[in-house]
């Protein structure tokens, strides 16, 4: 049964993953600077990295999920490229008064 879920989980998560990286490559190569649909595609490969995290750690691989977290940084530097989270970070300027 655990290799069941494991499959499910981590079949899920690689195709989100695959499908989310053309999101990651349009924020790198700076295409789509005001479409939506590039933040949620970074979002998807971002899920679907983290699914396939959950999916090893759950058939207690944890030696092949600590180097599947290290997948995470590009979503990252992919977010701020687009300039995502300088709007939130706006916002927390604006509510602690700096």
């Amino acid at each position: 049964m655990t290799d069941l879920i494991f499959a499910c989980v981590s079949g899920f998560g690689l195709l989100a993953l695959s499908v989310g990286a053309f999101g990651v490559l349009d924020a790198y190569h700076k295409r789509g600077i005001g479409e939506r649909r590039v933040d949620w595609l970074v979002t998807l490969y971002a899920v679907g990295v983290t699914a396939n995290i959950v999916a090893y750690v759950m058939l207690d691989r944890w030696y092949i999920a600590a180097p599947l977290a290290l997948m995470l940084w590009p979503a990252e530097q992919a977010f701020e490229k687009r300039g995502t989270f300088k709007r939130r970070a706006t916002k927390v300027d604006a509510i602690t008064g700096r």
